[in-house]
């Protein structure tokens, strides 16, 4: 994307912050954990790591990534013994900080993240790792990670005091006791404890945190969000076995539709990314009505059809990606307009849309689904001519076939 080189470490961080959002929507509910935790350790870490303030902010909004496959959010599973019998829990850890290292400047919150499940007195996973060797930054998440679900669990009408003797409980067993002070030390502010209870204040208190980081150089800023997007595509398709590397090879078959088609290179550009993420919201589905074998009722469909909805949701935090939010969210749409989730016509549909829709159509078509044999590339291309006019763009189907 063609950005000027002052707005480059807005978009990095707004990226991550649209990463985050998406991994806690939790069917469609925005449950704010992460965003909760990032401000908790930032806080935190203003007191003992001020240096650092920055890396802890971004582990604590990415701490759960290696979750994300998950039937439910991390947070629904509250017994201790899930978490060391469930492998993608027990792990979770690990797999997060392999996936934040491949976004270079957020190496050293990679290593925060690989800890933030280790106990003080070494009773904790994935490695069992005590004391003074499980990383600061880990022991700061994982406090902050504790008092949410504290909160949770008290419906955030608790006082601060009840959080604070519930937290002590686990003092010198989970948490250092200067992890402990601190922690309790943050939730004695009342107005910093009553704003985690209120979403309208925490969203607005997180953006202005937000704004506030400053972790990496700005010139290398365009690169490091390249690779956020790329992570941002793995993620989505990690939430289901099948949907492995899907969003991927859409944003291929997608630039190789628009360039058969002679499309200029900044749309090229913006249809690679609108494909990378056309399907951040499937991850606020239920997990039976994606996975389901068999045809969705009308109930279910319902559902699914907000799907676009969310990835709208999810992509209007990153100012730079409001421009193509039209293409994302109407890849459903169809020619003839009995698409979703606007019912557009023809050209009503935004151009990239309509690409989108024939190379993710020709995508599903030719991978596992768990409602379709799989076609070959043949059948599949057979099956786009035969809905051309239909559920294609005739004009787009036509050059499509030829490419695919």
């Amino acid at each position: 994307m063609n950005i000027g080189q002052e707005k480059k470490e807005q978009f990095f961080s707004e990226l991550i912050a649209a990463l985050s959002l998406m991994m806690d929507l939790d069917e469609s509910k925005k449950i704010y954990h992460a965003w909760r935790v990032a401000l908790l350790c930032e806080k935190m870490a203003e007191h003992i790591l001020p240096e650092y303030k920055a890396h802890i902010f971004y582990a604590g909004l990415l701490h759960d990534i290696g979750a994300i496959s998950l039937p439910e959010h991390v947070v629904h599973y509250t017994n201790i013994k899930d978490h060391f019998r469930n492998p993608i829990i027990f792990n979770h850890p690990v797999k997060g900080a392999e996936i934040v290292r491949e976004i270079k400047p957020l190496k050293i919150a990679a290593g925060m993240i690989e800890h933030h499940h280790e106990n003080w007195d070494g009773s904790g996973y994935p490695r069992g790792t005590a004391g003074d060797d499980i990383n600061i930054g880990g022991q700061i998440i994982h406090a902050a990670d504790i008092v949410d679900i504290l909160l949770r669990e008290t419906n955030y009408k608790e006082d601060a005091k009840v959080i604070i003797k519930k937290l002590e409980e686990r003092r010198n067993k989970e948490i250092s006791s200067l992890i402990f002070e601190l922690t309790a030390f943050i939730l004695e502010d009342r107005d910093f404890f009553l704003m985690l209870s209120d979403e309208e204040k925490l969203s607005k208190i997180f953006y202005e945190t937000l704004q506030k980081q400053r972790l990496i150089d700005a010139d290398e800023c365009g690169g490091d969000a390249r690779d956020i997007i790329r992570v941002f595509s793995r993620v989505i398709d990690a939430k289901h076995n099948y949907t492995a590397g899907h969003s991927e090879r859409v944003a291929l078959y997608s630039v190789k539709i628009a360039k058969g088609l002679g499309l200029p290179h900044k749309d090229l550009s913006d249809i690679k990314i609108a494909a990378y993420l056309h399907d951040a919201g499937k991850v606020a589905i239920p997990r039976f009505i994606l996975d389901k074998p068999g045809r969705l009722t009308d109930e279910e469909f319902k559902i699914m059809k907000m799907h676009p909805v969310y990835t709208g949701d999810i992509m209007s935090i990153v100012t730079e990606l409001q421009r193509i939010i039209p293409i994302s969210i109407n890849h459903h749409e169809k020619y003839d307009g009995s698409g979703y989730p606007h019912g557009y016509y023809r050209e009503e549909i935004p151009l990239g849309a309509r690409i989108m829709a024939i190379a993710d159509a020709f995508d599903a078509m030719t991978s596992e689904r768990p409602y379709q044999r799989i076609k070959n590339v043949h059948e599949a291309r057979e099956e786009i001519l035969k809905n051309a006019g239909k559920q294609f763009d005739p004009h787009i189907a036509k050059e499509a076939v030829k490419l695919l």
